[in-house]
């Protein structure tokens, strides 16, 4: 990352934009808050200005949820920042699981989910056709770090207790289910 910010220190400032860096480690799943970022600027022509939180953008993003933690002087992209609920009322939950039973991380916002947990050797759905919101940042290396994976899931109380009991006993599956032909009533 200090590769990149020299980077972008060296550039040409004829043409820059105003870019928001953390100021303050900011936590997963802390509410952000424009206090928490300070601006630098970049370069207009930098190749990944596009995914990055500019400036201007700040003052509509206050209230929204870190997806992932981003440390002191880290870069914000916009995809590090969802909604804390969506546009149905519903909730928003992170499933801590192993990469190996969550598609191999290979599931992102936008996709579609089922959550399968085995009680008593019987698998059962516990909650399906869920919203991701966001997941772990494979790209960036934090898998590598800690080892550790999450889903973030658009869930109604319903679906936030089961999949919490599911936590709980120590067996969940995330299946993704994106363009998936419906499941039946019984689970079939």
């Amino acid at each position: 990352m200090a590769f990149g910010l020299n980077y972008l220190a060296l550039q040409d400032r004829s043409a820059t934009v105003l870019v928001a860096i953390a100021d303050v480690p900011l936590a997963q799943g802390s509410v952000f808050t424009a206090a928490d970022v300070r601006l630098v600027e970049v370069a207009a022509d930098f190749e990944g200005l596009d995914g990055l939180v500019r400036g201007e953008e700040l003052g509509g993003l206050d209230g929204r949820i870190v997806v992932h933690a981003i440390p002191a002087g880290g870069l914000i992209g916009g995809a590090s920042l969802v909604e804390p609920g969506s546009h149905e009322g519903l909730r928003v939950m992170s499933i801590p699981i192993a990469v190996e039973h969550a598609v191999g991380a290979g599931v992102g916002p936008g996709d579609r989910v089922d959550v399968i947990s085995v009680v008593d050797g019987v698998a059962l759905f516990v909650a399906m056709d869920l919203e991701v919101v966001g997941a772990a940042d494979r790209e960036n290396g934090r898998l590598s770090a800690a080892g550790s994976y999450f889903v973030v899931v658009a869930v109604d109380t319903d679906e936030a207790l089961a999949i919490a009991t599911a936590i709980d006993h120590g067996s969940v599956e995330v299946v993704r289910s994106t363009g998936a032909l419906p499941l039946k009533e019984d689970g079939a």
